[in-house]
């Protein structure tokens, strides 16, 4: 997840990135873990391994160009509505 109803130009992967719908989530992130680096390197290990073995529900790093948040339980979703048509 990002946290704005865009996608950053530096987000956009060529030949990956499709045009679409921006979807707009309600999310509890529950315990988050916020200490990674930008490769989500962090608690001794790297990405969702190293956040749930420190017990939490979600994570956020910057790989250098904004904020992504990462959950692993689809129960944390709470809706999901589109927020736009591309």
């Amino acid at each position: 997840f990002i946290n704005q109803p865009y996608l950053p130009a530096t987000k956009y992967a060529p030949g990956i990135t499709k045009d679409g719908a921006i979807l707009e989530a309600k999310v509890n992130m529950g315990h988050m873990a916020s200490s990674f680096d930008r490769h989500c390197k962090g608690y001794g290990g790297t990405g969702i391994f190293a956040a749930r073995k420190h017990g939490y529900n979600s994570l956020t790093f910057n790989p250098g160009d904004g904020s992504e948040f990462i959950i692993w339980d689809p129960k944390q979703v709470l809706s999901v509505r589109i927020y736009k048509y591309m």
